[in-house]
């Protein structure tokens, strides 16, 4: 694959295409970049930890070597419903896949956050506001969270540094907002013109949920019903579940999928799935 185009391929495609190289350093480089990010989430909104799954904090492959590390939480008084801060991969082997997926509740409309690292070898980049609602047909709703990312987003767009990834899965491809960030680059690139704006998306992010007003409770039900779809679907009909049924095989990943999606949590934050 020509690392100086964009790619057009399932990342396990791209993975299989390369012989194994060891992205340890790079990997130790972008969980602390997920760690900054989390921090700024961290320090600004009201947040506990969820311990029902508390026994995958460590993930195992099938040989028994630690694969990845997974913590969950919910909010304390903010209208986060769910972040998932989790890694997996062999950084010795060229793959990893660093996550910290923040879902609020249906008490606000504001966009959830995706954001997600990764080496396959080369660094692949995720971040998006991802809308409550049907963009295309809520004017004032995209004028309102999306736009004022819009034009970073077309800076970086217009930087020949930035490579496009095109998630070659149909729906997948379909939940990227007009604003998301999704890459696949070499190392050097990531760091000059993606890393800084990915922060930036994170702290804006932080800054509407913080602003946030309530919704009408009339209004709840609709979001909370496509919230649960999306986030179930998302992670279930994932074409990179693959290569975690590799290395965890596939009871494992099952479980971590479900973990995603927020159907492992303790009683007292479940949120009501309709």
């Amino acid at each position: 694959m020509d690392t100086m185009a964009d790619t057009t391929q399932h990342l396990a495609d791209v993975l299989d295409a390369h012989a194994p190289v060891d992205n340890t350093a790079r990997f130790a480089y972008l969980l602390d970049l997920r760690e900054r990010a989390w921090e700024i989430i961290h320090s600004s909104l009201r947040l506990r930890e969820d311990r029902a799954c508390a026994d995958v904090r460590t993930i195992r492959d099938l040989q028994g070597n630690v694969a990845g590390e997974m913590t969950t939480f919910t909010g304390d008084g903010s209208p986060v419903d769910w972040i998932v801060r989790s890694w997996i991969g062999r950084p010795e082997a060229g793959f990893t896949n660093i996550h910290l997926t923040c879902w609020l509740d249906a008490t606000v409309d504001v966009p959830h956050l995706g954001f997600a690292l990764g080496t396959a070898p080369d660094v692949f980049c995720y971040c998006d506001f991802l809308p409550r609602v049907e963009a295309c047909t809520d004017y004032d709703y995209v004028e309102r969270y999306l736009q004022p990312m819009n034009e970073a987003w077309v800076g970086l767009r217009r930087d020949a540094r930035y490579k496009l990834f095109n998630p070659v899965h149909l729906y997948t491809r379909s939940t990227l907002s007009p604003i998301a960030i999704c890459g696949l680059l070499p190392f050097d690139d990531f760091r000059a013109v993606v890393e800084p704006l990915m922060l930036t998306y994170v702290r804006a992010w932080v800054a509407l949920v913080q602003a946030a007003r309530p919704l009408p409770a009339d209004q709840q039900p609709a979001i909370a019903h496509r919230d649960y779809v999306l986030r179930r679907t998302i992670v279930e009909k994932d074409p990179a579940n693959v290569l975690a049924d590799r290395m965890l095989g596939v009871p494992m990943r099952e479980r971590l999928v479900r973990i995603l999606w927020g159907a492992e949590r303790e009683p007292v934050a479940r949120t009501e799935q309709p």
